[in-house]
C-alpha cells in the first residue's frame, strides 16, 4: 500500500530544528511520504536567524512541476513563503484541489521578521483558500488587526490559536478548546511540527478535531524529547501512539525475565501500566497483567488504580507515562530507600486521583515511589523504563 504523500512548503533552517527538515521528520514517523518545495534559504540557529535568501519564482514554480507531474496530493502544509511562492501555489491548487495547512510564519521566536507589508496582504489571498491556518496567538492579534480579517471570517477557514490552550475557531466562534501542558523550555520549530502532523493526519482521513488532538501529542513529545543543542533546544517529532503504548508494554514484560515477581507481588501476579502523551483519562492508559510468567490480559481504559495514578501524576510530569503497582512491606521501602528511590505517602482519604494531585502540588521534585496501604507503586517514563529501575533494584 502506498503511503499518502504530504507535499511541505516553505524555508530550509540548516539545524534542522525548524522549517522544512523538521516537516520532513514529522512526516515520515506518522507514516506519510514527505515531498518538499523550499521557498527560502534561512540559515538560523536558537540564538537568531542570519539571513533570508528568497528562491526565485521560476524555481519554485520547476519544483511544484516536477511533484504534481508524479505525484497525487491532498494536503500542502505552508511555512515561510513569498508572495510569488502564495501566487504559484494557489494556482496549483486551482487545478489540483488540494487541501492547505498554513503556519503563517510571520516571526522568528528570535525577532526576526520573515514578511513584508506586502507579503502580509498576500498571505491573506491564501488564508481565504486555506483550509485550516494555525498562528500563534501573537501572529493571531496581528492577523486580527488587518483590514481583511472580517472577509476571513466569514468564510469557510478553520483557524487554530495555538498555545498551552489551542481554540479552534470557525466564522468567529470558539468551537472547540485543546488543553495542553506547559512546559519550561523554549524549542525550536514546535509550529512547524505541529501543523506538520495536523496536514499528516488530515491526510489520513481524520476530522480536523482528532488530528488537532493528535497533532497535539505529536509536538508534546517533540518537546519533551526535544534535542539539545548550544543554545537551546531542537524539536525531535516522536509519535507515541497505542500501537506504540502496547508494543512497549510487551517488551517491558520480557525485560521481567529476570526479576523474583513473588518477593515483589501478591500472589506472583503484577500489573503494569503505561499512558498515552496527554492522557485525557483512563481510556488512554494500557495495563498489562501477569500472573504466573503468563500475560494474563492486555487493554487500554481498565479503570484501576495505577490508571488513576498515571494520568494524574502525568498531569503534573508529562515525562512519567509509566508505572507498577507492588506489595507493600517495609523491608520492601527501606530497600529502595537504601537503592535511591524516594518514596513519598499517599494520603487517599479523599480519592486516589485527589490525592496524587496535593501530593505533585507540594512535592518540589519527579516522584518515583509512591505508597499507601498494602501497596508501592513504582513510576518511570515508560512501562519499560519502569522494569529496568526494579531489575536494578531486583538485581541487588
Amino acid at each position: 500500500m502506498s503511503k499518502i504523500d504530504i507535499l511541505l512548503v516553505g524555508g530550509h533552517d540548516p539545524t534542522g530544528g525548524a522549517g522544512i527538515v523538521a516537516d520532513v521528520k514529522t512526516v515520515e514517523i506518522l507514516g506519510c511520504n514527505p515531498l518538499t518545495v523550499i521557498t527560502s534559504l534561512i540559515p538560523q540557529n536558537n540564538r537568531r536567524v542570519y539571513s533570508k535568501l528568497d528562491v526565485p519564482r521560476d524555481v519554485i514554480e520547476d519544483q511544484l512541476q516536477a511533484i504534481f507531474e508524479d505525484f497525487q496530493v491532498s494536503v500542502v502544509k505552508t511555512g515561510v513563503l513569498t508572495e510569488d511562492a502564495i501566487d504559484i501555489l494557489l494556482d496549483y491548487q486551482g487545478k489540483y484541489n488540494f487541501k492547505i495547512v498554513c503556519d503563517p510564519v510571520l516571526r522568528s521566536t528570535t525577532g526576526y521578521n520573515f514578511i513584508d507589508e506586502g507579503t502580509f496582504e498576500k498571505y491573506f489571498e491564501l488564508f481565504k483558500r486555506s483550509f485550516l491556518i494555525m498562528p500563534n496567538s501573537q501572529e493571531y492579534h496581528v492577523i486580527k488587526r488587518s483590514k481583511h480579517f472580517q472577509d476571513l471570517e466569514r468564510g469557510d477557514t478553520y483557524i487554530l490559536v495555538t498555545g498551552i490552550e489551542d481554540k479552534l475557531l470557525y466564522r468567529g466562534r470558539i468551537i472547540r478548546k485543546f488543553k495542553g501542558r506547559k512546559i519550561d523550555r523554549e524549542v525550536h520549530g514546535t509550529g512547524c511540527v505541529f501543523a506538520s502532523a495536523v496536514a499528516s493526519f488530515i491526510g489520513r482521513g481524520y476530522n480536523i478535531i482528532d488530528a488537532i488532538e493528535e497533532g497535539k501529542r505529536v509536538v508534546m513529545a517533540s518537546v519533551l524529547y526535544a534535542t539539545k543543542t548550544k543554545y537551546g533546544y531542537n524539536v525531535n517529532p516522536i509519535y507515541i501512539d497505542r500501537e506504540k503504548v502496547l508494543k512497549n508494554l510487551y517488551y517491558a514484560f520480557h525485560l521481567m525475565k529476570d526479576i523474583d515477581l513473588p518477593y515483589l507481588t501478591e500472589e506472583d501476579s503484577i500489573s503494569i501500566g503505561e499512558c498515552l502523551i496527554l492522557p485525557r483519562d483512563v481510556e488512554d492508559v494500557a495495563s498489562l497483567k501477569v500472573r504466573g510468567r503468563v500475560i494474563e490480559d492486555v487493554k487500554f481504559g481498565a479503570p484501576n488504580t495505577l490508571s488513576k495514578i498515571l494520568t494524574t501524576v502525568n498531569c503534573y510530569h508529562p515525562k512519567i507515562r509509566g508505572g507498577m503497582i507492588l506489595r507493600y512491606t517495609r523491608d520492601m521501602l527501606k530497600d529502595l530507600r537504601e537503592q535511591g528511590f524516594k518514596p513519598l505517602p499517599l494520603n487517599t482519604e479523599g480519592g486516589i486521583e485527589e490525592g496524587v494531585k496535593v501530593l505533585c502540588e507540594n512535592f518540589k521534585g519527579i516522584p518515583d515511589v509512591l505508597y499507601f496501604m498494602d501497596r508501592i507503586v513504582v513510576l518511570g517514563e515508560d512501562g519499560a523504563d519502569v522494569v529496568r529501575k526494579l531489575r536494578c533494584y531486583n538485581s541487588l
